[in-house]
């Protein structure tokens, strides 16, 4: 019994080594696991707040539309030979513009509305191209060699554009808001000279005759 002592007391102090290895060995490998369960939850972190994609730019507000029916009328006075009337009719999507001095220069243009923008066209290349803003058009009248700039306020009856016509000749009117009237009568021939008076009614004296032009809309046919 004496000899077997010292084992016993070799064993039991193996016994309490391995012990104490087992307890530090778990101590070394819990913060491992602490460290990658915070790295796993940062990573987690970094993924979920992803900087958001750009808004896009907000859309342009659409163009304002023309009214079913209405009428423009504008003044161009960077003319050297005086000052152009014009004056614009829509009806539904379809638009005739007329473009006169009151002396010897008309111009007719037609054409389509569309979309708050209208393009018309007459003859001898004459152009129109216009928009409206809410409160009227503005754009760009092209007769002959001349270009200009233009705008055009709405106008309520009895302002517009008028026309008579007899035996080929045109009589052409266009009344503004003021009751102020510019014409050209067009012959047969196709020369041209001031239009006779036009009376707020739409009467006019045509070649010793009382005669009543008719008002022109956006639909008609003319030119």
């Amino acid at each position: 019994m004496k000899r077997l002592g010292p084992w016993i007391t070799l064993a039991a102090v193996a016994v309490l080594g391995i012990v104490l290895l087992i307890v530090n060995m778990s101590k070394e490998t819990e913060p491992t696991a602490t460290t990658t369960a915070t790295t796993a939850v940062t990573t987690t972190a970094v993924t979920t707040t992803a900087a958001p994609a750009p808004s896009s730019a907000p859309a342009a507000p659409p163009a304002p539309g023309f009214p079913a029916q209405a009428d423009y009328v504008g003044k161009i006075a960077e003319r050297a030979a005086g000052a152009l009337t014009l004056e614009i009719t829509v009806e539904g999507g379809k638009a005739v513009a007329y473009a006169c001095d009151g002396r010897s220069v008309e111009s007719w243009l037609q054409g389509d509305v569309s979309n708050g923008t209208l393009r018309l066209t007459g003859k001898n290349g004459a152009t129109l191209d216009g928009a409206s803003t809410g409160a009227g058009v503005r754009g760009t009248l092209a007769v002959g060699d001349g270009r200009w700039e233009f705008t055009a306020a709405p106008v309520s009856p009895p302002a517009g554009l008028y026309v008579y016509t007899d035996n080929g000749v045109r009589q052409s009117w266009i009344i503004d808001a003021s009751g102020g009237v510019t014409g050209v009568q067009r012959a047969a021939d196709g020369a041209t000279s001031p239009a006779p008076a036009l009376a707020p009614n739409a009467t006019a004296t045509v070649g010793g005759r009382t005669v009543t032009a008719n008002k022109v809309s956006g639909d008609d046919n003319v030119g």
